[in-house]
């Protein structure tokens, strides 16, 4: 049984921490549950080439690191729900409501809060090894983008940031001790979160814009939408959201 946060690596500044957690993988040097920790990345990623602002060791930086236990490529999406189901309890630990944006970016409202990206290694169809790349905003009071808010935003108050890498740690511990009974309801869950969900908002993809309601997901991770009480479904880099 995988225990994450038995070894934590404690980075000033580095690159990225799945940069770090990959390179860990390769040199065989990575014990299964390891966490990279940083005050800083010069070069954070997030989804589709994005990348990530954060100041100074205000927020949660960081990587896990585990070794699955036969779990198909075919099943990586459970993965990416697992993780923003995980944030989304944290958060309520704390008492702050939050939806997910699909794919893997977590909403307080209409604002950005964490987000998620998920470098897996694979072997044949089975996954190897999953990097899970996890940025929360925790203490940062001012971002560039209007569209962010932090713990400490929503708190009025700061928290140490070892304080809710912990939570976040105990309660992927739980998850994945329980995760033969937690795999039958990770998509249900996960849908039931989703941003935007049952509303009419506005999309663009390859045609144009469109209105559309997001009633899903698919087993392999898709976002389904209806259109004109007809279903369309959509992987990443195929959809732009508009609204909101």
């Amino acid at each position: 049984m995988t225990t994450i946060g038995k070894e934590i690596y404690r980075l000033d500044c580095v690159d990225s921490t799945n940069n770090f957690a990959a390179k860990l993988i390769n040199d065989h040097i990575c014990q299964n549950g390891a966490v990279i920790l940083a005050d800083a990345q010069t070069a954070g990623k997030g989804q589709m080439g994005n990348t990530w602002e954060s100041a100074y060791s205000c927020n949660l930086l960081c990587s896990i690191i585990w070794k699955p236990d036969n779990l198909s490529v075919s099943e990586q999406s459970k993965i990416s729900w697992m993780i923003c189901l995980a944030l989304h309890k944290l958060l309520l630990r704390f008492g702050i409501d939050s939806s997910i944006k699909w794919p893997n970016d977590i909403f307080v409202g209409t604002q950005k809060i964490a987000g998620i990206l998920i470098e897996n290694q694979l072997e044949g169809k089975h996954i190897s090894w999953v990097i899970a790349g996890i940025g929360l905003n925790v203490n940062q009071l001012q971002f560039e983008s209007p569209n962010a808010t932090s713990v400490g935003l929503q708190l009025g108050t700061s928290i140490q940031v070892k304080t809710v890498l912990n939570e976040l740690i105990a309660i992927l511990n739980g998850y994945l001790q329980q995760w033969d009974r937690l795999e039958s309801t990770l998509k249900s869950t996960f849908e039931s979160l989703l941003y935007l969900k049952d509303e009419l908002a506005l999309y663009k993809d390859l045609a144009g814009e469109f209105e559309g309601k997001i009633i899903g997901v698919q087993e392999d991770g898709r976002l389904i939408l209806e259109v004109h009480e007809e279903n369309r479904s959509y992987a990443l880099k195929e959809l732009q959201f508009l609204s909101k």
